[in-house]
Formats: structure tokens, sequence, C-alpha cells
């Protein structure tokens, strides 16, 4: 990331669901404001949608408040997120706050974007929309002579957008056209690798790697049994299939979950293992093609009932799990 910052690239960070992408983002451009206070003044966090126009991002005509209940209200440009990150609105001053997008292709690039393919390709754009009868610009550093108008927003050179993009939604979701994407860095994050098979060794690692994992969530201290499980839920989840991971968030919630099930010393751990598998992992198979694969994968571990498994796969995903199969 920090590479292609200093190229003077925008970011987008892509991978399974859980890897963290948001969190990574949130605390790149929290180090940016913190360590160059002269150049940030912030940043902004924002998930696309579907309903996303250029209204949402660049801005346009919205009526005025009147104090007259009888007067026709006046039309006036109100900016969108993106320029609401180059300027306050309310006192003018220049500002530089790099806008976070969380979910970026749940929009349709084209149609939310518009003008801004300019602007991110690092030229000055002139918007259909006027302030005090002067055409609204963005402006790059480079085609600024003066301090800016009133209607003139200033794109500093410092300023970036970083994004993230769920890889299991790329396909059903907005497509990117090759136009957008020359103008990001794609970073991929992907889940962690584990050791294939079953020996000491790679019980091993994935105890390790657990271990890491616990030890830096606040707040977590799953028994044993109940880290092995998980661990061992989230090592079949993501060797059933190849680009089909889940990230280390997903597991956490996991562990929350049943941690926070137990009833007493006694308790049944397939249970509470089997509904966080039902309760986190279920729905980030809807529409995979390979569910039924990797649900197979998953009740194959010790510590999962295999009966609770296939009615909720029947239920939820539509698929039938064979006892041939699972053995």
């Amino acid at each position: 990331m920090e590479a292609a910052l200093l190229a003077g690239d925008h970011v987008i960070l892509t991978g399974p669901p859980g890897t963290g992408k948001t969190e990574i983002v949130e605390r790149v451009a929290t180090h940016l404001a913190d360590a160059y206070p002269h150049l940030y003044s912030g940043s902004e966090l924002t998930t696309a949608t579907a309903d996303w126009s250029t209204f949402d991002t660049v801005g346009g005509y919205m009526p005025t408040e009147t104090n007259d209940d009888n007067a026709n209200a006046d039309l006036a440009f109100t900016p969108g997120i993106i320029l609401n990150r180059l300027k306050d609105t309310q006192t003018g001053v220049q500002s530089n706050e790099p806008v976070i997008i969380d979910e970026l292709n749940r929009a349709d690039i084209d149609k939310a974007f518009g003008q801004l393919f300019t602007l991110l390709s690092g030229q000055s754009v002139q918007l259909p929309f006027t302030r005090n009868d002067r055409e609204i610009e963005l402006l790059t550093t480079d085609n600024l002579d003066d301090l800016p108008a009133e209607h003139q927003y200033v794109v500093p050179d410092s300023w970036r957008i970083f994004a993230t993009m769920n890889t299991y939604d790329k396909t059903s979701l907005y497509e990117m056209s090759y136009a957008f994407m020359r103008r990001f860095a794609f970073i991929r994050v992907p889940a962690p690798e584990f050791t294939t098979g079953d020996d000491d060794t790679a019980r091993t690692e994935l105890t390790t790697e657990m271990n890491a994992y616990i030890d830096a969530w606040d707040g977590l201290d799953p028994s044993d049994e109940e880290r092995d499980a998980i661990g061992q839920v989230w090592k079949q989840t993501n060797q059933a299939v190849d680009d089909r991971s889940i990230g280390p968030a997903i597991v956490r919630d996991m562990l929350t979950y049943v941690t926070n099930r137990r009833t007493s010393a006694t308790d049944d751990l397939s249970e509470r293992v089997t509904e966080a598998v039902i309760s986190y992992i279920f729905p980030q198979l809807e529409g995979v093609p390979e569910r039924k694969q990797i649900i197979t994968h998953i009740a194959a571990v010790d510590a999962t009932d295999t009966d609770t498994l296939r009615t909720a796969a029947s239920d939820m995903l539509q698929v039938t799990i064979d006892t041939e199969t699972e053995s």
C-alpha cells in the first residue's frame, strides 16, 4: 500500500470476506492524518450501494431552505461525498480527507462516478452545475494559480480514494470498466493458508496460527477444545475448494459465539460449533456453486453435528449432503 500511495495511485483492497480489508484501509487513513497533519484533515468511511449516482458522489441541485412557507425554494448546488472531502461546505476552507468506500463493486461505477473518471486520471474537470453563475470546477494543484474561488474544489496531489471489494461478490454485482480499474492499484488481502493433512505437524501449525489470532483479539478466552474445533472448521472450509476461503474475522465471530454460548462445564461442544457454522459460514455460501462440497468438508470435522448441518444446508442453501459422500 505504501508503494502504491507513493506511486500516486488510488487503492482497492480485494479478498475473501473477513480478511480485514476495511480495518486495514481505516488504519492507513488514520495513520496518514496522524503522521501528516499538514496534509490530511481526517478521512471518511462510506459504503457503496446499487443506488449510487453522480448525485451521491459528486453532487447536484437541491432546494434551498426558506422561512416563507409560500415562497418557491431556489435550487442550489449541494456537493456529494467526494467533493465534501475537498472543501468544508460551511466555511469554504479547503480540506484533504481521503475517502474510504467499502464494498465498491456494489455500485454501478459508470453511473456513480461520471466526471470523476477525468479527475482520477489527474486532470481538472468542469461539472454541469453552477454556483453564483460560475461552473463548478474540480482543479488539480497544477491548474490553480491563486486561492480557490467559491465554485472551485482543489484536489491535492496527496488525496486518495481507498476502497474494498469482496471477491466473492465480483461475479454477481456490478463490474468495473477497464477505464476505471486502471486508475487504481489492486492489492490482494488473502486468507491464511494452512498445511494440508492431519498429522502432528499440521495440527501444531494450526494451533499456533489460532493462538496468534486469539492473542490479538481482546476479550477472547476459548478452551483448547473450542479453539481446536473452530480451527478445524476454518481449515476444512478454506481447503474444500480453490478461491473460496473465509478470513479470520469470521473465525473470531464463531469463537465469540461458541464461548458465549456455554451453558455449563459439561454442555455439548458439537452443538455450539455447529450453530456457529450455520450462523456465520452458511450465509457466506449463498449462491456459491461449490457450497455442497464445502459443507461436506465441514461435516467431516468431529466437533460438528452432521444431521443438523444436513438439515440446515437443505433449508438455507438448498443442497443435500449424502452420507456416502461424508464417509
